[in-house]
């Protein structure tokens, strides 16, 4: 797990209310919906200044596609 997929592990665990997320966990499995999926792509933007679009989060709704994305975009 990379610093960057334990930063965004940690995220999606406060967005979502639930302790140990792993990079692969799927968010809507971990009871996210559309709300907070929005409120989290928010909170990326502004921690990481770059914007993950709502339709590539649905796409991959986990930590390690998010970071992938992260990645591309530096």
């Amino acid at each position: 797990m990379t610093e960057l997929e334990t930063e965004l592990c940690e995220l999606f665990g406060e967005v979502l209310g639930v302790p140990g997320i792993e990079p692969e966990d799927h968010f809507f499995d971990l009871g996210g919906h559309s709300l907070l999926a929005s409120k989290l792509v928010k909170q990326v933007h502004e921690r990481y200044g770059v914007r993950v679009t709502l339709r590539s989060f649905y796409e991959d709704p986990t930590a390690r596609a998010v970071a992938q994305h992260l990645d591309q975009a530096a």
